[in-house]
């Protein structure tokens, strides 16, 4: 079986070791390899999934803040329900993230249900639905690169059908060229649904898909796979030693032919006859050279994800420094696209309620200040720096939302927000007060 190592089925399943890490289909056999050996082989093999503890470990770290934002009511209503099925929007962009992080890029439908309430407070809300890489199957552009339609595959049951979004209207069809329609619909957004969520600027700016930021982590965990998996079976080759046993003639050769020797059994010999029995145990140097090349590709592991502070060799203080900040400029980009890909979201939203969206959005970039004791002081410094009540407000609103993370509701935090607000400039109003005195 040909592997595929760019396409989405293979990356997915270096994420999660199912597929053909699971079943042993992703190992490679060698050019003399019997089909019993490698049978043998794939059900022994057992993947050591770096990959996927790594990209969980940086997401944990993109989203230790949520992110700030700043609209009404409507962005707020919509947030608690993004997916149309009760999903809420930090916990779908998050798994969208992870997924762009797998694939390069991921494809958000905001769409907007075809069945509508008789009053405005009836009207159903816009929903976000998800497409993957695999199924974009046709896309027309204009000169600047913007979507004019694309066309995602999708199943209905055993039947693939074809879904067609355009500046003026969708359409649902059996062919892939849009013929043999099933149903269809117009809407007057002035653009195609869809945002691109890339987890890096591709390399083109009109370019529709991002090079994948587990791509190579996936290939060295491949390659670590079949290197585990061929050490193991150089143990079951060679590990246990045999047994060799000086002979003086035929005879004795033909009476020794059916011997067991085990840790239960003594055995006799004569010196002056043959010489000693002896063990002879196959050389060390494959197996090294094995473990020599498994713990290398775990090092390259971390050092394509920009972890080398991670690893176990000792660093100096400006090599970690480096690394660390090397690390933290990869998650703020990151950060810095799923956050354009929500202010375009956010720009669609109210564009199918015939609004437009002047609310702020802000992701946090900077992941160096981890420790909350650390930017309490830091905020604390700020705002006896006398940097203006606007500052002070914005300090104590991004306060709150870091205490309080994930755990609070949105209406709750935009409550908190208009507290804050109408606490006014408490710290430079004291001081005014002080020195009129």
């Amino acid at each position: 079986m040909a592997i595929d190592r760019t396409s989405d089925q293979f990356l997915l399943d270096a994420y999660s070791g199912q597929g053909g890490f699971a079943n042993g289909a992703y190992l490679i056999p060698h050019p003399r390899e019997t089909t019993e050996k490698l049978a043998r082989r794939k059900e022994l093999a057992v993947y050591p999934n770096f990959s996927r503890k790594i990209v969980n470990v940086m997401m944990g770290f993109l989203w230790k803040q949520t992110p700030t934002r700043e609209s009404d009511e409507l962005y707020s209503k919509f947030a608690t329900n993004a997916d149309g099925a009760g999903g809420k929007l930090d916990t779908l962009l998050s798994s969208y993230q992870r997924l762009a992080m797998i694939l390069g890029t991921v494809y958000v439908i905001v769409d907007k249900p075809k069945t509508q309430g008789q009053t405005r407070a009836d009207q159903a809300m816009p929903y976000m639905a998800l497409r993957l890489k695999s199924q974009l199957v046709a896309e027309t552009k204009d000169a600047a690169g913007t979507w004019t339609s694309v066309t995602f595959s999708e199943l209905d049951g055993k039947e693939t059908r074809y879904r067609t979004y355009t500046t003026t209207g969708w359409r649902l069809s059996k062919e892939q060229d849009g013929s043999d329609v099933i149903e269809q619909g117009e809407y007057s957004i002035g653009r195609v649904p869809v945002v691109r969520l890339h987890i890096a600027k591709p390399l083109n700016p009109t370019d529709s898909a991002a090079q994948s930021f587990f791509y190579d982590l996936a290939g060295l965990n491949w390659d670590l796979y079949n290197a585990r998996s061929e050490m193991r079976e150089l143990f079951r080759a060679q590990t246990f030693a045999i047994l060799a046993l000086p002979v003086a003639d035929d005879n004795e050769r033909q009476r020794l032919k059916d011997m067991t020797i085990s840790t239960e059994n003594a055995l006799t010999y004569n010196p002056a006859g043959g010489g000693e029995p002896k063990f002879l145990a196959p050389p060390p140097d494959p197996v090294q050279l094995y473990m020599e090349q498994i713990a290398n590709t775990v090092t390259d592991i971390y050092r394509v994800a920009n972890l080398e502070f991670v690893g176990g060799v000792q660093q100096s203080g400006v090599a970690l420094s480096f690394h660390f900040q090397e690390c933290n400029s990869t998650l703020g980009d990151m950060a810095e696209n799923c956050e354009a890909a929500e202010v375009e979201i956010a720009g669609l939203v109210y564009a199918w309620q015939d609004k437009q969206f002047t609310g702020n959005i802000a992701y946090p970039k900077d992941f160096n200040l981890s420790d909350l004791q650390t930017a309490i002081n830091i905020a604390m410094d700020s705002v006896t720096l006398g940097m203006g009540p606007e500052f002070d407000k914005a300090i104590k609103k991004r306060l709150a939302k870091q205490i309080l993370a994930n755990d609070t509701a949105p209406s709750t935090m935009t409550a908190i927000d208009k507290d804050i607000d109408a606490q006014g400039d408490t710290y430079g109003d004291r001081i005014a007060q002080q020195a009129g005195q």
